[in-house]
């Protein structure tokens, strides 16, 4: 008896660790983490799923650390046990091979969508859920080994919250502030967005293993790369630890979270309508390749929905959660036997079609020949098709951001991303779109959506992206609904 006992002290010891104050718990299933843990108040959640590495997810505590989040959900790229402190190494990694084909295991097609490049090693948690009120909300945090080496490059850890149901079509709701920007190690980082990021890096003179911008095209070595050949004879990264650095950072992030940065706890949400079935995905993957670990951080009970008077055309509602069988949404029982199946055709919905086309602009790209910033033939048809969609909504924003490829110096590139940006606002205005809803930057050959070490890459960068924010919930909230009404008449 002795002997069963110990077995199974080990074995739970094997799937509960506990280094500082940091606590790693794989031993909870998907579904109990969704329900007992995540969820808060206002939500009620129907089926669980969750697809990836069984160690890329788990319960954690985290204590005694100037963390919003103390506990929750650690969705990751890697194993969840990486992320656990003290902070000792630059480049923590796991790559996870698929189980049934022992290829790398693939990355999520939205993710792709947000992150304009391939993704891998992904994590992703989905549920469906019904809120008893008109908006939800989640808390979460964002840390990476991707940082800092690794911002303005093509490897570009993502995560995402992508809502399905009515009046949305996975549509992604962890957004920066007053942006429209996913969050991913070139959005928020110790050069863009900075307020909200946490700096846990102590290391210097790191060799970096993976091709950067304007970093020399990495000799074979028989036929592999030099950074590969390292890899295979686990030859350890050199670096060294900033002693002057160290003694200003917080020493009890330092020692509890190897996450070279991290975010402050961001809050995602959305409007929905009450009593309604939605069903969301939680996502998390590597970008550009699978090195290199990442996570996201879900507080506990951080799952909510309440009442929200400012909602744009705001009409108040009864509370029906006593009166509403929840199963019967969730699981709507099948049809009786030897009843006739009638097939009707499917009732076209403008909302789901004005969400397609939002998505559409948000990852159609402009892309441009070198040293110029003439708006190809190629792109006016999109353009074209944009400024219609932006003359029907008259309350969205768009912001084109400009880019180049590495080919002349800083200052050049800089007025020639300026250039891009605003030729690409012109067509715009002269197609009749109001100037006062544009706005626009330029970022040179900084964020390079490829590598810029082939022509192909090259013409990837030569870009304006385009962002469309598909409801300007600011506006919104301030105009009354008869000032609204008269200004799409």
């Amino acid at each position: 008896m002795k002997n069963v006992l110990l077995c199974l002290v080990c074995c739970i010891a094997l799937l509960t660790k506990t280094f500082g104050q940091l606590s790693i718990d794989t031993s909870i299933t998907p579904e109990q983490l969704v329900k007992k843990f995540l969820l808060g108040k206002g939500v009620k959640v129907g089926k669980v799923t969750y697809s990836g590495n069984k160690l890329a997810i788990a319960h954690f505590v985290l204590t005694n650390t100037p963390l919003d989040i103390k506990k929750g959900i650690l969705l990751s790229t890697g194993s969840v046990f990486n992320a656990i402190g003290p902070n000792t190494y630059p480049y923590t990694t796991t790559a996870f091979l698929d189980v049934k084909t022992q290829k790398l295991q693939k990355g999520d097609k939205d993710l792709n969508r947000i992150a304009h490049n391939y993704s891998y090693d992904a994590a992703i948690l989905e549920f469906d859920f019904i809120p008893l009120n008109n908006k939800i909300s989640f808390t979460y945090s964002f840390g990476s080994e991707e940082y800092p080496e690794y911002v303005g490059s093509r490897y570009n850890d993502v995560f995402g919250f992508f809502i399905t149901g009515p009046k949305y079509r996975s549509k992604n709701i962890a957004i920066l502030p007053l942006s429209f920007l996913p969050i991913t190690v070139n959005t928020i980082n110790q050069h863009q967005n900075k307020k909200g990021f946490i700096d846990n890096d102590i290391f210097m003179n790191e060799k970096p293993t993976k091709e950067l911008p304007n970093q020399p095209k990495k000799k074979l070595v028989n036929g592999k790369k030099k950074s590969e050949v390292v890899e295979e004879n686990k030859v350890e990264v050199l670096f060294d630890i900033d002693k002057k650095k160290e003694k200003k950072m917080n020493q009890a992030l330092i020692q509890n979270l190897q996450y070279d940065g991290l975010t402050r706890a961001l809050v995602a949400w959305c409007y929905v309508v009450p009593y309604q079935k939605y069903h969301i995905k939680i996502a998390i993957a590597d970008v550009g390749d699978n090195s290199y670990d990442s996570g996201v951080f879900l507080a506990d009970g951080a799952f909510n929905s309440e009442k929200d008077k400012r909602m744009p055309y705001f009409k108040d509602y009864a509370d029906l959660s006593n009166k509403i069988n929840f199963d019967s949404i969730f699981n709507p029982p099948p049809p009786k036997k030897g009843a006739v199946k009638i097939v009707q055709k499917p009732k076209i919905n403008q909302d789901s079609i004005e969400q397609a086309e939002a998505d559409f602009f948000l990852i159609t790209n402009v892309n441009f020949e070198t040293d110029k910033f003439l708006i190809p033939d190629s792109s006016k048809k999109h353009l074209a098709a944009l400024v219609g969609y932006l003359k029907k909504h008259p309350l969205m924003k768009i912001k084109l951001l400009g880019f180049t490829d590495n080919q002349g110096n800083k200052e050049y590139n800089q007025k020639l991303s300026d250039n891009r940006a605003a030729s690409v606002k012109k067509y715009l205005m002269d197609g009749g779109v109001n100037e006062k809803k544009i706005t626009i930057d330029g970022f040179n050959f900084e964020r390079p959506a490829a590598s810029n070490t082939s022509e192909e890459g090259r013409a990837r960068n030569r870009r304006v992206e385009i962002s469309l924010n598909d409801e300007d919930e600011l506006k919104a909230k301030s105009i009354k609904p008869k000032t609204i009404a008269a200004q799409r008449k």
